[in-house]
Order: structure tokens, then C-alpha cells, then sequence
């Protein structure tokens, strides 16, 4: 059991020198370093950020995205004992700034030098910080006028690697005062500051400790049985504790760490044949949506159709057979016996059918991955239920997870051989939760409750940095956290994940209306791309749309309409009566929506929701951020 991050790291580069680490693209060629060559880049970097001045828990911000890069800053700043303050470049200049400002950061690396005038001018607008020292992770420094290689305020990785190395050739003792710094770390050391994605409001510095972070490393792989063979292709923002934990989690185990973008994501695949590909619901709902639109180009919709309803009915009878759906309450055991004796006879009808499916049309799409595939990890929002069941049907394990940055991130996760449509998985180890319904009322040992989820375990952040205020809104004197989702425990044991607390909308009626649900549902039609439902205090559920331009535009193809058709989105207008007809179909009593739960007004909106203005990094709508954008829109919508 590892004590700190530092242990992990030097147990790694220990056990395998040889083993290539990472891989990433860079000016169209793919570079790789070993572990050993990272051993030895890390202790340059480590030496150089010491000589620098960077002491025992200084703050040092690291706005990188997903690359060899960021992981190198990362493990540099962690091997000197001080604390990562990690954020994307995609965030504007002033949540950066903010970020610099609060943290008090003393160094601030950046992946790229034009970030450098971004921050700097944000930063301009307060006059409060200064930045010490700034370095730049990839390329030169730049033309900037602060920015130039004669300023004593901005380094080069390059330069610093080399500096390490020069330090290191005069005097190889000096790494004895990297020695000396692992001796301070224990446990309850901070090791990062992770700003939350701001989907509430002004982000807040969650502060995680050694044990925090550890925590995963020793208790999340061993279920999945990962060793120096598999291979991971990334494409998570690392920043995001999601994408950070599961790439300490290959690191330990000696695997390959591949890092890709959206753009050359399938190509890499194909190349790279990964065994692990984890990603964000986004990413998994953007391949299914190119699956389906390849099948209808090719002309193979009806027999595509044909075997993917026959796989479908397949696996829900084979989870019914294994005890492995979902349930909430007990049914009578004549009836279980049953109607497990039909899914049994169902199966055995339709196994040839599947089998026949599988060479016929799915082989393909496995083949598309690298044909190695063992499975993903999905986290980061929640996994549609038709994407869900459709990748399961197909033959690829979506693991899904559950946990916020506060928890570090994993509370609970679905296990190799027991993949639970509609749940995250059980409680990970060493964790322990209790339900509370709205009422304030302890639920957590009535069957089928539904109640906002409290846990307490390893995982459970230290507080919100400089805010004792808010940290005692959400974690108590026990240190039990409340995670603000709308919970229900099955008979097994698995977490199903209703809603969220703090995303209720009331209606004047006083029904309380969860919008995940009836959003997921609704995103199933091929013609909605993005979703948010409105109503706080209204009569009835309203929602604000973007549709799918591909979409649109095929269904004018196939049905021979002219493309001007879509282009008008008023009340009325074809496009109009097409979504009406979707949500209808979708959002309807005999999908088991009360009327309640039904949209009854929508408005559709001329641009997409975005990281960085509506959408954080991770792809979750920022609610409060769309709600003020399009205050007058919702009035309007009301008032008609």
C-alpha cells in the first residue's frame, strides 16, 4: 500500500526502466519516452525547479492540457514535495488569474507562452499578484514583450532540463535534498489544489492530500487486473481528477499511456490497438452518432437495425438470467423463477442470431478500436442509458464510474463480469455512505429509498482552500461529504444515480422534477444534440435545444426536402415540428414520464453550448451560466 504519490512514482520508474511510458503526437510524428527516461527528465526537472527556489509545499500552477508535458511537470512538482495547482489552457484569462491569485501560486507553468499574455492581462485588471516566475512546458518562449528569453520571469522546460543536468554533472550529491523532501511527506500532506469546473458558480480549490489520491491507486486496479501489458489511449483533460487518477492508475502498473485528441482518436485506435480507452459520456455518445450515420450512408440501416434489436433483447435477458439488472424491490420467487425460465429460453432462440450479428456487422466496430479492446472507464457525467446498453450490446465493456472532485474522484465504479445497466457499480472500498431524503430524514436501510447521497472514506477531500465556509456546507464534523446527487441503493448494492439535489427544479405545483433523467431520454433522438431543461417556479417543464445540423440535413436528404428547410427554426417551421414530434415520442407517459415530467414549451437555440462559456471542461452543463444567458429567451418562452 503506497503512503504518497512520491512512493508510486519511484516504484514505477523502479520496477520498469525499460517499459516505454508515454507516447503523444507532436508535429505530426509520434514521440515516446521509456520510464527510465523519464526517471531521468524528472529528477533534471526537480533539481532545476529547486534551484529555482520552489520550496516544500510552495504552490506551482500547471495549466497544461492532456499531453507528456503536463504528466512531467506533474511528477517533477510532486517528486519536490510541493503542490500542483493543475488547470486546461481553454480556460478564459480570468478564471486563470483567479486561480493564480487564490492559490498564490510562485511558479506558474504553462503549456504553451501565449497563455503567459492571457493570464498577464487578466491579472493587470486587479493589480493584487504578480506572477513570480512563469515557464513555458512546450516550444519557445516567444515574441511577447514580457515573453522574451532575456527575462528573468520566464524559463523554458528545455532550459531547465538543462540546467538540471548541468547542476547534477558539478555536484551528484545534490539530489540529496530531493531525499530530504520525501521525508517531510506524509499522508496528510497537501498534494494538489484541483479548482472545481464551476458549474455552481466561482470555482472552488478543492484541496486533496497524499492519502486522497493514493487511496485510488491502491484500491481501484486490482479489479480490473491491469499489469505493463495494457495500453491506454487518453484524451481526458488531466487537470480534471478523473483524468489524472487513471493515469496514476496505469502508471503504477508499467502500462503504456497513449495521448491522442477527438480529431485523430480513431486513427489512434487503429495504431495504437489500446486495451483501455476511458472517456467522457460525450466522447462515447460522439461514436455511436458516426456509427449510425456510416450505417445509414452504406444502405445497412435494416439489417444494422435487425442485429443490434437482437443483441439488445440478448443482453437484457441474459442481466435478468444472471440477477444482474437493475432492481429496487424484491419480486415474488415464483415469479423471479419465471420470468428467468423465459429469458433463458429467449437467450438460448436468439444466441445463433447474435453470434450471426457479430461476424456480419459488429466485428467491424471492435475492429475499429484496435481489436484489443478490454474495456473503458467512463466518468466524468452520466452514460445515456441507449449508449450504454448499445456499446454492451455490441461487445464493449463501458465501466462506468461515479465520484466528484471532492471524493478524489471515485465513490463508486461497475466491475469486470458484473456491469449493471442504469448503476455506477458498488461503493468502492473502504467507503461508506448513508441516504438522506429531501425531508432531512435518514433512508439509508429502506429498500428502493431514493435520498441525497452522504459518503465518508480515504477518498474524502481535506476542505475547500481559504474557505471554511463552504467547506462546512458539504462536509461535516465527521467528515461525512454530501455529494448533492439523488441516490438510489438496488438489492445488490449498486449506486443508481437519479438526479442531482441542487439541480431540483420546482415547479409552482410543488412537484420536484429531476432534469437528468428526462434530459438523457430525450437526447436519444438523432435530431437533439444538447438539452437543458428550464421551469424553476413555472407550471410546466420548458427546455432550451440545439439540434443536430448532420442530422437535419440527412433527413432532408432522404427525404428529398431542400436543404432552405431547415434553415428557419421559428414556431411552426419544419425543423420545429420535428423536434415537437421527437420530444413527444420520447418524453411521453408510456416512457414513464408523469405529466408533470413532460415538456410542454421549448425554444431552439442558434448556437451550441460550449466549453468555457456554457459547458465546463468536462462536459457538463454549467445550469446557473445558461439560465442567466438566456434569461429573456426563457421569459419569452413563457409568456407565449
Amino acid at each position: 500500500m503506497y503512503r504518497t504519490l512520491v512512493d508510486v512514482i519511484h516504484s514505477t520508474f523502479r520496477r520498469f526502466p525499460q517499459k516505454t511510458a508515454y507516447l503523444w503526437r507532436e508535429n505530426k510524428e509520434i514521440k515516446s519516452v521509456t520510464y527510465a527516461d523519464m526517471a531521468e527528465r524528472v529528477k533534471r526537472f526537480s533539481i532545476a525547479l529547486i534551484d529555482l527556489g520552489i520550496k516544500s509545499g510552495d504552490k506551482v500552477a500547471l495549466f497544461a492540457d492532456v499531453s507528456y508535458y503536463w504528466i512531467l511537470g506533474n511528477l517533477s512538482i510532486q517528486n519536490i514535495g510541493a503542490v500542483d495547482v493543475p488547470r486546461g489552457t481553454d480556460s478564459t484569462g480570468d478564471e486563470l488569474a483567479y486561480i493564480v491569485t487564490h492559490s498564490e501560486a510562485s511558479l506558474v507553468m504553462v503549456h504553451h507562452a501565449d497563455q503567459i499574455e492571457k493570464i498577464e492581462s487578466s491579472l493587470k485588471k486587479n493589480k493584487k499578484y504578480k506572477v513570480v516566475k512563469y515557464l513555458v512546458l512546450q516550444g519557445e518562449t516567444g515574441d511577447l514583450s514580457l515573453n522574451t528569453k532575456k527575462s528573468t520571469r520566464v524559463f523554458t522546460l528545455d532550459d531547465l532540463l538543462k540546467k538540471g543536468e548541468s547542476l547534477l554533472r558539478k555536484n551528484p550529491d545534490i539530489t540529496n535534498e530531493i531525499h530530504s523532501r520525501h521525508k517531510l511527506i506524509d499522508r496528510d500532506s497537501l498534494a494538489a489544489i484541483i479548482y472545481t469546473s464551476g458549474t455552481t458558480g466561482k470555482p472552488k480549490g478543492v484541496m486533496l492530500s497524499q492519502t486522497n489520491l493514493t487511496s485510488q491507486i491502491n484500491l481501484l486496479p486490482h479489479p480490473f487486473d491491469l499489469d505493463s501489458a495494457d495500453r491506454m489511449l487518453t484524451l481526458l483533460p488531466p487537470w480534471h481528477v478523473f483524468g489524472r487518477v487513471l493515469e496514476y492508475i496505469f502508471f503504477e502498473a508499467g502500462a503504456s499511456i497513449f495521448y491522442t485528441d477527438i480529431k485523430n482518436m480513431g486513427e489512434d485506435m487503429k495504431q495504437f490497438k489500446p486495451t483501455y480507452v476511458p472517456a467522457v459520456p460525450r466522447v462515447w455518445e460522439g461514436i455511436y452518432n458516426k456509427v449510425m450515420v456510416s450505417v445509414k450512408k452504406g444502405g445497412k440501416e435494416k439489417i444494422f437495425n435487425f442485429f443490434k434489436v437482437v443483441s439488445l433483447i440478448h443482453f437484457r435477458c441474459m442481466k435478468i438470467f444472471l440477477g444482474q439488472n437493475r432492481r429496487f424491490k424484491p419480486l415474488n420467487s415464483y415469479i423471479d423463477h419465471f420470468i428467468r425460465w423465459i429469458c433463458f429460453i429467449i437467450i438460448g432462440f436468439l444466441s445463433p442470431l447474435k453470434v450471426l450479428g457479430h461476424f456480419l456487422v459488429f466485428k467491424k466496430i471492435i475492429a475499429a478500436t484496435g481489436g484489443k479492446l478490454r474495456g473503458s472507464i467512463s466518468g466524468g457525467g452520466a452514460l445515456p442509458a441507449y449508449i450504454d446498453e448499445f456499446f454492451a450490446a455490441v461487445g464493449i465493456n463501458i465501466y462506468e464510474g461515479y465520484g466528484l472532485t471532492e471524493t478524489s474522484p471515485v465513490l463508486a465504479v461497475r466491475l469486470p463480469g458484473n456491469i449493471v445497466p442504469g448503476t455506477v457499480g458498488p461503493p468502492a472500498p473502504m467507503t461508506q455512505m448513508k441516504l438522506v431524503s429531501l425531508d432531512g430524514v435518514d433512508v439509508t436501510g429502506e429498500t428502493g429509498a431514493k435520498g441525497t447521497l452522504f459518503v465518508k472514506g480515504p477518498q474524502v477531500m481535506m476542505g475547500y482552500y481559504k474557505d471554511p465556509v463552504k467547506t462546512a456546507e458539504v462536509l461535516d464534523s465527521q467528515k461525512w461529504f454530501n455529494t448533492g446527487d439523488l441516490v438510489r441503493i438496488t438489492l445488490n448494492g449498486e449506486i443508481s444515480i437519479v438526479g442531482r439535489s441542487k439541480d431540483t427544479i420546482v415547479l409552482r405545483g410543488g412537484e420536484n422534477v429531476e432534469p437528468v433523467p428526462i434530459e438523457a431520454k430525450i437526447m436519444e433522438s438523432p435530431f437533439i444534440d444538447q438539452i437543458m431543461l428550464v421551469g424553476q417556479d413555472e407550471k410546466n417543464i420548458g427546455a432550451l435545444i440545439v439540434v443536430n445540423e448532420d442530422a437535419l440535413k440527412e433527413h432532408c436528404h432522404s427525404n428529398n426536402l431542400p436543404l432552405t428547410d431547415i434553415e428557419n427554426r421559428d414556431e411552426g417551421s419544419l425543423v420545429y415540428s420535428l423536434i415537437n414530434k421527437e420530444i413527444q415520442r420520447l418524453n411521453s407517459a408510456s416512457q414513464g414520464f408523469k405529466a408533470y415530467e413532460r415538456v410542454g414549451k421549448f425554444k431552439l437555440l442558434g448556437k451550441a453550448f460550449e466549453v468555457g462559456d456554457e459547458m465546463s471542461n468536462t462536459f457538463k452543463v454549467k445550469r446557473f451560466v445558461v439560465t442567466e444567458k438566456y434569461k429573456s429567451l426563457i421569459k419569452e418562452m413563457y409568456r407565449s
